[in-house]
């Protein structure tokens, strides 16, 4: 079996949505991190839950290293829009990462190979992805961001990943599913239904479903969510035949 492929995703949403595609999973538990070995398009793959942020994506994929010769590392999950075509369901599978600086960005450009995978995922966009601190909850925020640093999507991680992988000398992709419009805000109470560690917090998701506001946002979010995950979940077995060595 060929070296794996290590599959960094945030949320322990994502991580269920795409182990039900492994074939022979195998979960454990490193330290504090979330792992399943498996089995997708004939090829070995390690999915890690990494936790929210860069800095968290970056630690995993260095720690999960040491015990894994990988030999590419994909950071794949749910985006943020920021163009007025990219809607919920839609992919970005991008040339270049940005992790942002408060200016136009550090650039950090995909592997070679990134042109013909991305040719495999029809419709998927190659415009630049903007990995963020803090979420951008604002169609104000959104746009101000694509305004600065001519993005397409928003993510937290892919940057963590891409730094990772380059310290690893071992190549690197992104392949993120968007969740929310441009013009569609993000509900505040969602920070409080998450653990940094990207799993669910019961009590924070329960306490706004007593809202009857926050549950139409909730119902939204899963609905759109559910649709980004189908997508992501197709793509990654089409991308992964396409690079495989």
């Amino acid at each position: 079996m060929d070296r794996p492929v290590a599959l960094i995703v945030a949320l322990a949403a994502e991580r269920r949505a795409l182990r039900r595609s492994l074939a022979m999973p195998h979960e454990r538990r490193l330290g504090r991190l979330r792992l399943v070995a498996g089995i997708l398009a004939n090829q070995a793959v390690v999915l890690i839950q990494a936790g929210i942020g860069a800095t968290r994506a970056r630690t995993a994929l260095l720690t999960v290293a040491r015990e894994f010769p990988f030999r590419a590392a994909w950071s794949l999950g749910f985006a943020g829009s920021l163009a007025d075509d990219l809607a919920p369901g839609d992919l970005i599978c991008p040339a270049v990462v940005l992790l942002d600086d408060g200016r136009q960005g550090q650039a950090l450009a995909a592997s070679p190979s990134h042109a013909a995978i991305r040719a495999t995922l029809p419709g998927a966009s190659g415009g630049p992805l903007l990995t963020v601190e803090s979420p951008l909850r604002t169609e104000h925020a959104k746009r101000a961001a694509r305004e600065r640093t001519g993005a397409v999507a928003v993510d937290m991680e892919a940057a963590g990943v891409a730094v990772a992988a380059e310290t690893l000398g071992i190549p690197w992709l992104a392949i993120k599913a968007v969740v929310d419009d441009v013009w569609q805000p993000l509900p505040e109470f969602l920070a409080s239904c998450s653990t940094p560690l990207g799993d669910l917090r019961w009590r924070g998701l329960l306490w706004g479903l007593l809202f009857a506001d926050r549950r139409r946002a909730f119902r939204r979010l899963r609905r759109v969510a559910g649709q980004a995950a189908l997508s992501l979940k197709r793509s990654l077995d089409v991308a992964l035949r396409a690079e495989s060595p």
